[in-house]
């Protein structure tokens, strides 16, 4: 690989993006923690706020998970701030609060797996530990024309040995990282990459021989599973009644009074064999959401009780309570 074709081109044409404007381990850290399955478009909305809001590893420690929630309702992928603010208390405990810079102490942070850790050592401490995502593995695909099937771990784990390889004969981790990285963001992309402009072009097996859209392979995803949901908006005087989920989906959001069923009859049944008794329930439309591995069909009903679940409480302004954006749907087709 020419490294020094590599990094002119990243720093000719790099993206103005503000997690680039620092080496501090822990900003770096919560971009990663951001990017995590989200568009680089999402997190600039909430990435400076956040913040400006958690400073430091010992602000977050100290803020409420109801309040670190409030802060990135509508991101999506929610248990991954959950696992940050574990990773600040691991810190706080262990390192009186100043992110460690030794790879072994970082990939122990809870939270941080081997692409989390490299990025964070490579950018932060330029240290030559591999950081290889989703864009790194398709960039080196096609460079090196590999055949595995990416969708499995062990091949993931072989590929990531080659990276480490080439980090270490770069001289630069840094600048190897970022450059991979844009290169497989902006140019390198899944569909009708722009192999004119690359600068790995000449010495790309896959644009040499008119296969990029072959690289890198992944075999079909499971199909995903497909739930009916009732979703109640049910008010008690001027509240609404809600709860904090347990479920490891959108854990510690707030939610309706919700159940699974078949059929309205069935889901008002159930709830009134909890003690849920719910009055002059109106339908207000049905909402789609799509999860990683589960699509929810919500129907969605407003209604009444006489007097509040046990587990639920009252929620007066729902604008102060972390909410995900399927429940902010939900709560749309009522206030329509």
């Amino acid at each position: 690989m020419d490294f020094l074709r590599l990094f002119n081109w990243y720093h000719e044409n790099k993206r103005n993006l503000p997690w680039r404007k620092t080496i501090n381990p822990y900003y770096i850290w919560v971009s990663e923690i951001m990017l995590q399955q989200t568009q680089v478009d999402t997190v600039l909305k909430y990435y400076e706020d956040f913040l400006i809001k958690f400073p430091t590893i010992e602000s977050l420690n100290e803020a409420s998970i109801d309040d670190i929630l409030h802060s990135v309702q509508g991101i999506g992928y929610y248990k991954r701030f959950q696992a940050l603010k574990k990773g600040a208390k691991y810190i706080v405990d262990n390192f009186n609060g100043v992110f460690p810079d030794d790879y072994e102490d970082i990939i122990k942070i809870p939270g941080i797996g081997l692409y989390t850790a490299g990025a964070i050592s490579s950018i932060a401490f330029n240290k030559a530990h591999a950081a290889t995502d989703g864009n790194v593995i398709r960039v080196l695909s096609r460079f090196y024309g590999l055949d595995d099937d990416f969708r499995l771990d062990k091949n993931k784990k072989k590929l990531n040995q080659k990276n480490q390889s080439l980090i270490e004969k770069s001289n630069d981790p840094y600048t190897y990282t970022q450059s991979l990285m844009e290169l497989g963001a902006t140019v390198c992309k899944p569909k009708k990459p722009d192999c004119l402009n690359c600068p790995l072009n000449e010495f790309c097996y896959a644009n040499l021989n008119s296969e990029q859209e072959k690289y890198p392979f992944l075999s079909p995803l499971n199909k995903k599973k497909e739930i009916i949901i009732f979703s109640f908006v049910v008010h008690f005087d001027d509240c609404i009644i809600m709860k904090k989920r347990k479920d490891k989906l959108l854990e510690n959001m707030y939610q309706f009074i919700e159940i699974e069923g078949e059929s309205l009859e069935s889901a008002i049944n159930e709830l009134s064999a909890q003690g849920i008794d719910i009055l002059h329930t109106e339908y207000k439309g049905y909402v789609k959401h799509v999860f990683t591995h589960l699509i929810w069909h919500i129907h969605v009903y407003e209604g009444y009780v006489k007097e509040v679940p046990k587990d639920y409480e009252l929620v007066l302004d729902i604008n102060q309570k972390p909410l995900s954006t399927v429940h902010k749907k939900i709560y749309h087709k009522v206030k329509k």
